[in-house]
């Protein structure tokens, strides 16, 4: 158990709540329930007789949270929505690892257009959902294009009319035309407008429509018609019954809260949909004294909605800010629809706002004591690290170096450098080995070492010269020590580079056990035995954990690059540029493989046809792929 786990288990509340598990990256493996959370979260870090699956969630946790509730059955309901939220690992439930779709509707462009997608993004367009199936969505969009006749290509519009003939959906009456100027930008936003609101659950004047459509449709004796109309007129009502499960029309709340102390505060945001707590945020701001709590609150709401990708209809505030009515209409206005800005004072909504006031006041408390413990580990380990290793000055900033290589190929190093005992990634360096070949760790650790030197050297020429300026060096800052991946060999290959270019930097390395775990440093003269409840050695172990991280994942990120590249070669009509843009837009060449033709041709550069013959390849290799039993 760590040292940030057990300082936690001291603070815990005897109220209810909900406790959420978190592995090493941050994952959420765990979400359950507790009358006494107290009680329930020590029990299982205390008792070691826990079931097989248990204890397997116990080992892999390195951090908790909780959020206190009003009440057991409240823990229950959000322990519920969490569970549904996040799918975590170690929760029983029918779960898959998929991420649910949305519609989107670009409406930040002159002609907007509306397809499926998995990504959620701050961009100005306008999302629904998330839907339970892909399926479904497909088909109420196909709906809305029978309905509405919106676009379904993915060219540039306005630019392009005029200069493309009309497709298929144009000829047999599916699109209105865009492409040969047959509709105005302000006509065809109205149209899309019409749209939202049929998304929204206003199906009224639609069903009218299309109802008055089918009976004129059965007078004429036009059944096959009739019978069009009347599958739409199901399909719509079969959508506003799923509309009613996975979307939160009429009940979409946030509600917002905080808690100041000592120059601190932490605002946080519950999301309420369709009725249920879905999830929060936690947001916090030093240097508030005798700032006005009024104005911290409207500040706070004008930053956090002013970029939002999604505001809902009521937002419910702890206090009045002084200008909530504005802020309502300035939500109203971003929003295209009226939103209600209110302080409940009684009833279930004014126990949530007192929930969530709980909740900040526990975040800042728990901030407070990190910072805390934080400043104290600092202390302690830099100082221990002086006095153990003997060092001429305090150790302020520390440079590790690891090497990783594939079967001997795609040798790299990785620089990762802590200052005050905290990692600083923004001066973390990676380096492809140019002169290795084969796996010989010495060797690419005297290159590495080396070239960090070199270009040290070099900026401080030109920073001397007055052509770099210090502020955009980034080798030029050198550390107070050094320490290696490896025992006494590395470091006696890396200690004469090091004293050839800065003799007063000592050099040390981190060696493991046979378990792959810390075990102690070791110089030049031989290994320096180390207090393992130190938190010098807990220093160590973070050093030594996050070079061999950088390093593995640079060495993975290549090698993935590499074999990604090679995938998309083989597909007509998909050269640098789009393999460049496919894999930024995607990240990875599964994701691409699973992707629709309408998210394939959102990429810049990659026009509908080729996003077809990205898709069909696909579609041709997993079907090769069942045949040959791959």
């Amino acid at each position: 158990m760590n040292e940030r786990i057990e300082a936690k288990l001291k603070t815990l509340p005897e109220t209810s709540g909900v406790y959420i598990m978190k592995n090493s990256d941050g994952e959420i493996i765990y979400v359950g329930k507790a009358k006494v959370l107290k009680n329930r979260v020590r029990s299982y870090f205390r008792n070691h007789d826990h079931p097989p699956k248990v204890a397997a969630m116990v080992s892999n946790v390195d951090d908790f949270e909780y959020i206190i509730t009003d009440s057991e059955m409240e823990a229950f309901v959000l322990e519920n929505n969490l569970i549904k939220e996040h799918s975590p690992k170690y929760n029983i439930l029918l779960k898959d690892d998929k991420t649910y779709p949305f519609l989107k509707i670009t409406v930040n462009e002159e002609y907007p257009r509306i397809f499926v997608t998995r990504t959620v993004k701050k961009d100005g367009a306008k999302y629904f959902g998330p839907y339970l199936s892909a399926i479904v969505l497909r088909d109420i969009i196909e709906l809305i294009k029978d309905i509405f006749r919106i676009r379904s290509c993915n060219k540039k519009f306005p630019e392009e009319i005029g200069s493309v003939r009309p497709c298929l959906y144009y000829h047999i009456g599916k699109c209105m035309g865009v492409c040969n100027g047959d509709i105005t930008p302000e006509k065809y936003k109205e149209t899309v407008k019409e749209i939202i609101a049929f998304l929204n659950g206003k199906y009224e004047k639609v069903q009218a429509e299309l109802t008055e459509q089918m009976m004129a449709a059965a007078a004429d004796t036009n059944f096959k018609k009739a019978a069009q109309l009347r599958d739409r007129l199901r399909a719509i009502d079969m959508l506003s019954k799923k509309q009613k499960i996975v979307s939160a029309n009429g009940t979409d709340s946030d509600a917002i809260a905080f808690y100041c102390k000592n120059g601190s505060i932490c605002f946080q945001v519950f999301f309420i949909r369709g009725g249920s707590v879905i999830g929060r945020e936690n947001y916090f701001a030093d240097g508030i004294e005798d700032m006005d709590e009024k104005q911290l609150l409207a500040d706070f709401i004008r930053q956090y909605y002013t970029d939002s990708s999604f505001i809902p209809s009521e937002i419910l505030i702890e206090i009045d800010c002084g200008d909530t009515d504005l802020i309502s209409q300035w939500l109203t206005g971003l929003c295209g629809r009226k939103v209600e800005v209110r302080v409940p004072k009684i009833g279930e909504s004014a126990k949530l706002i007192k929930m969530i006031k709980a909740n900040a006041e526990k975040e800042l408390s728990e901030r407070e004591l990190k910072i805390l413990r934080d400043i104290r580990f600092k202390n302690n380990a830099i100082s221990q690290m002086y006095k153990v290793l003997g060092l001429k000055d305090i150790p302020k900033r520390i440079e590790a170096y690891d090497i990783s290589n594939i079967s001997g190929d795609n040798n790299v190093g990785a620089m990762v450098t802590f200052v005050d005992a905290r990692p600083s990634t923004k001066d973390y360096k990676n380096f492809k080995v140019k002169t290795v070949s084969g796996a010989d760790d010495y060797a690419c650790m005297a290159e590495v070492i080396t070239r960090r030197f070199e270009r040290a050297v070099a900026e401080k020429s030109r920073i001397d010269s007055g052509e770099l300026s210090p502020e955009k060096a980034s080798f030029s800052l050198l550390p107070d020590v050094i320490f290696v991946d490896g025992g006494q060999g590395h470091v006696n290959t890396v200690a004469p580079i090091v004293k050839k270019y800065a003799p007063h930097i000592a050099v040390f390395g981190i060696v493991k056990d046979n378990n792959h775990r810390t075990r102690g440093v070791v110089s030049t003269d031989g290994e320096i035995e180390i207090d393992k409840t130190s938190d010098l050695f807990m220093l160590l172990t973070n050093i030594q954990d996050e070079m061999h991280r950088r390093a593995i994942t640079y060495n993975s990120k290549l090698n993935t690059s590499k074999n990604l590249k090679s995938e998309l070669d083989n597909i007509s009509g998909v050269g640098a540029v789009r393999k460049k843009e496919l894999l930024k837009a995607f990240k990875s060449v599964k994701n691409i493989s699973n992707a629709t033709v309408d998210e394939i041709a959102q990429v810049k550069s990659v026009d509908r046809t080729t996003a077809q013959k990205i898709a069909q390849y696909f579609a041709d290799r997993r079907k090769t792929d069942d045949i040959t039993g791959k």
